[in-house]
């Protein structure tokens, strides 16, 4: 019972910060289309979480007439992880 407790409190940790970032990838692409003071702490600190992320995924996804993918095909890459996570923690706990 114990051990199925900690598992589900691990799995809630985990979903939720796979939900807030992504949130913050919506955010932070809606702030790129905005005109805000590009060196403002709120922006530099949205770029610090977002850009390794996007980072990786810009090596695969190019800009297709130039618009930028990325935030959307990371966005979807977190929910598929969010996914297999629920998966794996379903299988651990039945």
């Amino acid at each position: 019972m114990l051990v199925s407790n900690l598992l589900y409190y691990i799995y809630l940790i985990i979903h939720w910060a796979i939900d807030i970032y992504s949130w913050i990838i919506f955010l932070w692409a809606i702030v790129s289309w905005l005109p805000v003071n590009r060196g403002s702490r709120f922006v530099y600190w949205l770029d610090w979480m977002v850009e390794p992320l996007i980072r990786i995924v810009r090596r695969f996804i190019p800009l297709i007439v130039g618009i930028d993918f990325s935030p959307i095909m990371a966005m979807l890459i977190l929910q598929l992880a969010n996914r297999a996570v629920t998966l794996l923690f379903v299988q651990l706990l039945s």
